[in-house]
This record gives structure tokens, sequence and C-alpha cells, in this order.
């Protein structure tokens, strides 16, 4: 396996994974994606073998770097492609924290079983918790941690950076308490 730079010719499967991945409430808008991409904001790294198997979509920014998006096709998780995903990240950004969203834990959540699976992914693959907590569009998410732990103004800059002022405004994302 090896993490590469996206190709052109992957844009359909990776918009398919992207789909099947993440809920509607959780996805920009494709084009946006796209378009961060073109001004060199966002960076796509993806795994492939005949077919895509996943995909991540990263935003470096100073000493920090954001996985904004990791997938993987529903026909093969859980065989490791997403644990090589985050160790080859770990790898080519060692200088930066690294920082991602997961949903909060909460036992009445449709999807406990889920939440709590991806987050024992995460910290399986050496993610911490920060302590902090964001509220906006997609719910309460919690910012994980790796290589450092972020603070609460270094994870707004980035979102603000990540999103642009007009769209971190529209998102309504503020630091909520556990």
């Amino acid at each position: 396996m090896q993490l590469r730079k996206v190709q052109r010719s992957q844009w359909g499967e990776i918009q398919d994974i992207y789909k099947e991945a993440f809920p509607k409430r959780e996805r920009k808008p494709f084009f946006l994606l796209k378009a961060s991409l073109r001004r060199g904001k966002t960076h796509i790294y993806t795994v492939a073998e005949e077919r895509l198997l996943g995909f991540v979509a990263v935003i470096p920014l100073q000493n920090m770097l954001m996985i904004d998006y990791l997938a993987i096709s529903s026909r093969i998780r859980s065989r490791g492609v997403g644990g090589f995903i985050i160790k080859e990240l770990c790898k080519i950004y060692k200088d930066k924290k690294i920082v991602l969203l997961i949903e909060k834990l909460d036992d009445a959540a449709e999807n406990r079983q889920q939440r709590i699976a991806r987050r024992n992914f995460y910290v399986k693959n050496g993610f911490t918790s920060s302590g902090l907590f964001v509220n906006g569009v997609s719910g309460t998410m919690e910012v994980m941690n790796y290589g450092g732990r972020i603070e609460a103004e270094e994870y707004l800059y980035m979102q603000r950076y990540a999103l642009g002022n007009i769209m971190f405004r529209l998102s309504k994302m503020k630091l909520v308490s556990d």
C-alpha cells in the first residue's frame, strides 16, 4: 500500500466514498473540497489498488495539520487501511500537531457503537482527547490530537483558516464544555 497525492481520475470514486462515509450534515459541498485543493489549502491523499480504497483530506497550517476527512470504502473497512493512512500522515507531518474531530460520545446516540469504535480507532493510533468540544451544524464534536495538545485558540484559528471567514461564521461553531 502507498499513500499518494490524489489524481484527477480518482474524483468520481472519492465522491462516492465521501457520500457513503459521511452523513450530509457533516459534508462540505464537494465542489468546495475540490476548490480548496486547487487553491492549495487542502491536500488530498489516496490509497488505491485496482480501485480506490480510501482517501484523506488534510489542511496544513503553521505547526498544525487538520484531518478534515478520512474515509475508507465500505468494501474494505476494518482491514487496516485507515490505520495505514494515519501512520503515514504522522510520518509525513511529524513536526506538526495533528487534529481532527469525532462525534462526542453519547450514551443516547443512535450510532453509539459507531462513535465508540471511531474513538477507539483514533486512540489506538496514538490520538488523545484535547479536552475541547465544539458545537456546530454537525452537532457536538470532540477535538482529538496527536503530537501535542492543541489549545482552544489554535483550534479556532485553524477552523477559521480551513473554512474561510464567511463559512466559519455560517458554521456557528463554538467551543462548549464537556
